[in-house]
C-alpha cells in the first residue's frame, strides 16, 4: 500500500509482544474470542475448529496475536478481498477482559496498518465495519487515520448482545486513489457525495459529479436493462451491470424479492457506470434509503468503481447507537433523524 504517513510506533506494554497467528495457536485464539464475546451470542470464532478454518487456514486472511507469559491475550485479522477484489478489511479485534485498557486494542489497529503498508503486493483499499456498541474503538479509528463513509442500521448479527449492531464502514483514508472520475448521482443526494469526500480531499480527490436529471438513462426494465443482483455473501447484496445467477433481474423481481425474504439488504451501486443511475429511483421506490458513498469499493474488470450505497432494513425499530462526532455528522448528512440520548466527553449516545 502506497501510504503517505510514517510506520506507526507500536507502544507496547512491558512484557508483551504481538506476531503473526500459527496454526497452534488455533485454541488459544478461540479462547481470546470466548473470554471477549457475550455468552450466547453465537460468535463463530470461540471454536477451535473454525479458528482454523476462518484465519489460519484461510490464504486469505492473516490473523495477529498479542501474547504475554506465553498467554495469548488479544487478536486481530487482515482479511484481503474483503468484499470486493483488491480490498482489505481490518477486522476481528478481540481483547481479554482482564488486559483491557492497555492500548492492545490500538496497538494491533497500528500493526496491520504497519503490515500492509510494507505489503508490496497490495495497493488497494483499506477499510473498517465499526459497530456502534464500541465508541473507544471509532475513536481509535479516527485518530489512525480513518473516516466514516456509510451507515447500516442493525446489520451486523448480535455478537454483542441479543440484537443487531448498527455498523460503520470507515475508510483509511490514505488508501483512497485520487481518480478522474464521473460520478453519476441525483441531486438530492450531491451532498452526500461531496460531504463524504470532503473529509479527504477539498478537490473530491478528483471525482466530477454529473447529475442524472441532466443525463438520459434507460429505466430499469427487462427491455432496457437487464441488471443482476448477485448474492456476495451473507446478508450482503451488490448490483452489477450484468449479474450473473442473479436474484433478480427487474423491478418487479426486486419488489416481489423484498416481500418475500426477511433480510436486511445492503445494495452498492457503481456510481461510475451511467447506467445503473436508474436504480437510484427504483431502490427508492422499494423502501430502500441512502446509507452512503465508497470511494473505490468495487472492482471492475481489474479497475476500482466509488459506490452509492442503499440499504432496506426488514425491521425499523427504534435504535441505540453510540458514535462518535465524525459519524455523528455523517448521519445528519444522510439526513437521519435521531436524538440524543445521553452526551459524553468523546461521544453521544442516540436514538434513530
Amino acid at each position: 500500500m502506497d501510504g503517505r504517513r510514517p510506520p506507526f510506533a507500536l507502544d507496547l506494554p512491558d512484557g508483551y509482544v504481538v506476531r503473526e497467528a500459527e496454526r497452534a495457536d488455533a485454541a488459544g485464539v478461540a479462547g481470546v474470542y470466548a473470554d471477549a464475546y457475550p455468552a450466547g451470542t453465537e460468535y463463530p470464532l470461540v471454536s477451535e475448529r473454525r479458528v482454523r478454518r476462518d484465519l489460519v487456514d484461510d490464504a486469505s486472511v492473516r490473523p495477529f496475536v498479542v501474547e504475554t507469559d506465553g498467554e495469548l491475550v488479544a487478536a486481530a485479522a487482515i482479511e484481503y478481498d474483503s468484499l470486493d477484489e483488491g480490498n482489505a478489511q481490518i477486522c476481528k479485534l478481540a481483547v481479554k477482559r482482564a488486559h483491557r485498557g492497555k492500548g492492545l486494542g490500538r496497538v494491533l489497529l497500528k500493526h496491520r496498518l504497519n503490515v500492509l503498508a510494507t505489503d508490496e503486493s497490495f495497493s488497494g483499499l483499506v477499510y473498517v465495519a465499526a459497530v456502534t456498541a464500541h465508541p473507544a474503538s471509532q475513536h481509535n479509528l479516527v485518530s489512525r487515520g480513518f473516516a466514516p463513509f456509510s451507515f447500516h442500521k442493525n446489520f451486523q448479527g448480535g455478537y454483542f448482545g441479543p440484537g443487531n449492531e448498527s455498523e460503520i464502514i470507515m475508510l483509511y483514508t490514505d488508501s483512497i486513489e485520487y481518480a478522474e472520475r464521473s460520478v453519476y448521482v441525483p441531486e438530492r443526494y450531491r451532498h452526500v457525495v461531496e460531504r463524504t469526500l470532503a473529509q479527504v480531499s477539498l478537490d473530491l480527490l478528483g471525482r466530477r459529479l454529473v447529475l442524472t436529471e441532466d443525463v438520459a438513462f434507460p429505466t430499469l426494465d427487462v427491455d432496457c436493462l437487464r441488471t443482476g443482483i448477485e448474492h456476495n455473501r451473507e446478508f450482503l447484496w451488490e448490483v452489477t451491470a450484468s449479474g450473473t445467477d442473479a436474484w433478480v433481474e427487474t423491478e418487479a423481481e426486486l419488489t416481489a424479492a423484498i416481500r418475500r425474504d426477511d433480510t436486511h439488504l445492503m445494495v452498492p451501486i457503481d456510481a461510475n457506470t451511467p447506467a445503473l443511475a436508474s436504480l437510484y429511483d427504483a431502490l427508492e421506490a422499494d423502501g430502500f434509503s441512502p446509507a452512503g458513498f465508497i470511494p473505490d469499493w468495487l472492482t471492475r474488470d481489474g479497475e476500482k468503481r466509488d459506490a452509492f450505497v442503499f440499504q432496506h432494513p426488514p425491521h425499523d425499530e427504534p435504535t441505540r447507537i453510540d458514535v462518535v462526532a465524525d459519524v455523528k455528522a455523517l448521519i445528519e448528512v444522510l439526513g437521519i433523524d435521531y436524538r440524543v440520548l445521553e452526551s459524553h466527553d468523546r461521544y453521544w449516545t442516540l436514538e434513530i
